[in-house]
């Protein structure tokens, strides 16, 4: 049985017979899970049916990790895709300002880039929500984005969310184009050589705000191959908000057994050993001179749910496996960085030592930049707690 937390690797790993159709198979299971989380009430995405083909009711610790993981990721993406209309000059503890001392700001063009994004449906849920990025870009290998790039052109509730008439389909089937949306085939291995030139030749902007969003994908990658995705963000960038889910502690008892099993399905993690803690996590960003970095697990995660949304889902169905769900949730994390380059400005920095599970996720959530002459960028604000 898959974590109630596993995401797919989306066909990253190094290559080996069959190795990459096992995995592959893992953002199957993942949407499963996640259908089945949607179907029980957990969440709320009408699109995840449309990439499933079988269904099926997952048990209560798989709905509760596929619901966690997917409304604190959801969250923290709709919180940077939101512009405000105002903008706090007067605190660097993101507090309430005085009329004096806030300036308005116009709206701002806002990417996301989503590495090995699968069968993923945040582009659909948070554009039928009303939350559209100027440019929404997803990259995974090829044989996993025909299936996706048939399956929405053949799709009229997906057409009608990515509402382009001159949408089309590129390279034999495996690329979707449209005015705000790209699904890109490529090897995250060859991001700097391959990926980016596609993306730059789909109006990818470096001078705008942007999030990239790894989830579950940078481990099935050499460490070596996920540093230079890192550092190319790092240095061409000219403001960035990365966001990385993946599994940590592999060298307890639970975290060897979490290896061995993935091993026996032919799924090993190259990056683990590299970032095995939520502190490594952290330095992956800022040993490369990234402005702030936050790494937490997902039990503090979940221990920062609020009572109200709490006793909604505890009403679900029943859930009774709290130990073997602290010991899960305690090997995987939610880390983010953020970076903006030192000519456009210095971004606040927010002591988050003190700050509760969900206000660190956080504090996360949002890019908002002063416009000024040429553009000037700067980082106003990346506090606002998950709703």
């Amino acid at each position: 049985m898959a974590s109630p937390f596993e995401m797919s690797s989306r066909s990253l790993n190094e290559s080996r017979p069959g190795r990459d159709d096992v995995i592959r198979g893992t953002d199957d299971d993942a949407f499963i899970s996640k259908l089945s989380a949607v179907n029980l009430g957990y969440l709320d995405d009408p699109f995840v049916k449309h990439f499933v083909k079988r269904p099926s009711r997952r048990p209560p610790i798989i709905n509760r990790g596929s619901y966690l993981r997917t409304t604190m990721l959801d969250n923290l993406m709709a919180n940077f895709l939101k512009n405000d209309s105002r903008l706090d000059q007067g605190s660097s503890t993101g507090g309430a300002a005085s009329s004096s001392s806030t300036t308005t700001v116009p709206l701002i063009k806002k990417q996301i880039v989503s590495l090995g994004c699968g069968s993923d449906t945040r582009y659909f849920k948070l554009k039928a929500n009303g939350l559209s990025a100027h440019k929404y870009f997803e990259i995974d290998f090829a044989e996993s984005t025909a299936k996706k790039a048939i399956t929405i052109k053949k799709n009229k509730k997906l057409l009608d969310i990515i509402a382009d008439p001159d949408h089309k389909l590129g390279l034999g089937g495996t690329e979707f184009y449209s005015k705000d949306y790209s699904l890109l085939s490529g090897d995250l291995r060859e991001f700097v050589d391959s990926i980016v030139p596609k993306l730059k030749a789909q109006g990818f902007d470096t001078s705008l705000p942007t999030l990239f969003l790894s989830e579950c994908v940078l481990i099935y990658i050499q460490p070596r191959d996920s540093d230079d995705i890192v550092d190319w963000v790092g240095t061409n960038m000219d403001a960035a908000l990365f966001v990385v889910y993946e599994q940590i502690n592999p060298s307890d008892p639970f975290g060897a057994m979490m290896l061995r099993n993935l091993k026996a399905r032919q799924i090993e993690l190259p990056g683990i050993h590299a970032y095995p803690s939520l502190k490594s996590q952290e330095e992956r960003f800022m040993s490369r001179g990234w402005i702030s970095a936050k790494a937490v697990d997902m039990n503090t995660l979940h221990d920062s749910i609020s009572e109200a949304e709490m006793k909604r889902i505890s009403a679900l169905e029943i859930f009774d496996e709290v130990e073997e769900w602290q010991l899960l949730a305690q090997h995987y994390c939610i880390a983010w960085a953020y970076n903006v380059k030192k000519d456009l400005g210095s971004p606040p920095r927010h002591d988050q030592s003190q700050a509760s599970g969900q206000e660190q996720l956080l504090e996360a959530g949002r890019l908002s930049i002063q416009s000024g002459y040429d553009r000037s960028l700067i980082i106003s604000l990346f506090a606002k707690a998950v709703q």
